[in-house]
């Protein structure tokens, strides 16, 4: 509670008298609740389910080319009837978190982010930066991948061929790395990897009785091994966590990060459909999040001139994405609506951020402390719900320097993984 009331304390220069904080509360939050209300209704239609889309993107792990190709085109389907409503819940939202803003006299949307979370908008604006300087790496990534497994943009999902893999045995490849990468870790590494179960989502959930429960919706493939391994430690950090605060989306996605860059630095080195997997996920939770992020700015810029409609936000889309990718591969205008298949755009503002943050922190980690004999790592991660950047002082890093080394270790582990993918073709 006390970490919780020193983070509201930040705003307390944009503060309103207690009458305006009244109304503003009441009539902001019966917006939000029609909006969001609106946007469930979508996922009652088979037609616009999130469901729909989520099943056909599955088929981008397709063996065949023109399958892949297909579903890329099934799935944009379903966002483009789901996009018209997405779009105007997500425009008279983002209006309304302006306008509160601007009463408040906040000139930048990401600083209630920034607060709640335990940092400030400076240093999320020196991570985008550094980001940025170093997106080169995902066209490098691209054209060493491609070769093998296909360059078009539905291709982006496909991994190297591998045998199907149990959710028991990538759960126990979880455990593995997270041990190996910091030994005081092992025994909760083993704990947490017990309590994944299959289920429909991607969650842990501290139940009542203070039991941990974790659920994945698994994927038999190297990516999803990494997708496991991240969820495992989101179960490791709900077991060691000592603080009574939940962990803010920062420093909790660090975590998760963090346990699947070491589960697939592990084995990355022999196994190149992991070290292909391993590479893939990097790019996609760092450059394709940081993307994911420009179009949110867009989004808010739109806002402010009372101009988002679905074919703006279509073309803000395309447009971020073409960016990331420009001479590397050639997006495809079907994939516009793409940003209307990510409903935390509208209930969780700035959370894409979270994993170019998580991304970067956790190779920082990675690069200081790995096979932490000391516990620098498990310490860190026992203080729970702490500010972001607290955390990185726990760390052991001062200030933003963990930006640089983070930026500087994701070249070693893609070129790393690309000459191991490159060997076994």
């Amino acid at each position: 509670m006390a970490q919780q009331l020193d983070r509201w304390s930040r705003f307390v220069p944009y503060l309103l008298p207690d009458a305006a904080e009244q109304a503003l509360a009441m009539a902001n939050r019966r917006v939000i609740a029609e909006q969001l209300a609106a946007l469930q209704q979508l996922d009652t239609n088979p037609d616009t389910a999130l469901g729909a889309a989520d099943s056909a993107l599955r088929g981008l792990d397709a063996d065949d080319v023109a399958a892949r190709a297909a579903a890329d085109v099934v799935a944009h389907r379903v966002t483009d009837r789901r996009a018209p409503a997405a779009a105007a819940v997500l425009g008279t939202l983002a209006a309304c978190h302006l306008a509160d803003d601007a009463q408040r006299g906040i000139d930048d949307w990401r600083t209630r982010f920034a607060f709640v979370q335990g940092t400030t908008p400076a240093v999320l604006a020196t991570l985008r930066d550094a980001v940025a300087a170093v997106a080169h790496l995902s066209g490098e990534w691209w054209a060493i991948r491609s070769p093998l497994v296909g360059g078009a943009y539905a291709d982006r999902r496909v991994g190297l061929a591998a045998a199907p893999a149990t959710l028991a045995e990538h759960t126990a490849a979880a455990a593995a790395g997270i041990g190996w990468a910091c030994p005081p870790l092992a025994t909760k590494a083993v704990s947490a990897a017990a309590r994944v179960v299959p289920g429909a989502d991607n969650q842990v959930v501290i139940e009542a009785d203070g039991r941990i429960s974790a659920t994945v919706s698994h994927r038999p493939t190297p990516r999803g091994s990494l997708m496991v391994a991240h969820e495992t430690g989101h179960t490791v950090h709900a077991l060691v966590a000592q603080s009574p605060d939940p962990p803010g989306a920062l420093v909790g996605e660090t975590v998760a990060c963090w346990a699947s860059l070491v589960t697939g630095r592990r084995s990355a080195p022999e196994l190149p459909a992991l070290a292909l997997a391993l590479g893939d996920t990097l790019v996609e939770e760092l450059f394709v999040s940081a993307t994911v992020s420009a179009f949110e700015d867009s989004v808010y810029r739109l806002a402010a001139d009372g101009s988002v409609t679905s074919v703006a936000l279509d073309d803000a889309w395309l447009a971020a994405h073409t960016a990331l990718w420009a001479g590397v591969v050639d997006v495809p205008a079907h994939v516009a609506s793409g940003w209307a298949r990510l409903p935390a755009l509208a209930t969780d503002p700035g959370h894409a951020f979270s994993y170019v943050w998580a991304t970067v922190l956790a190779l920082a980690i990675e690069r200081r402390h790995l096979h932490d004999e000391a516990g620098v790592v498990r310490a860190a991660f026992e203080a729970g719900g702490i500010d972001a950047d607290q955390f990185t002082a726990l760390l052991g890093f001062s200030g933003t320097e963990w930006i640089d080394e983070g930026c500087a270790r994701l070249a070693e582990v893609l070129r790393d993984a690309g000459q191991v993918v490159a060997a076994s073709g």
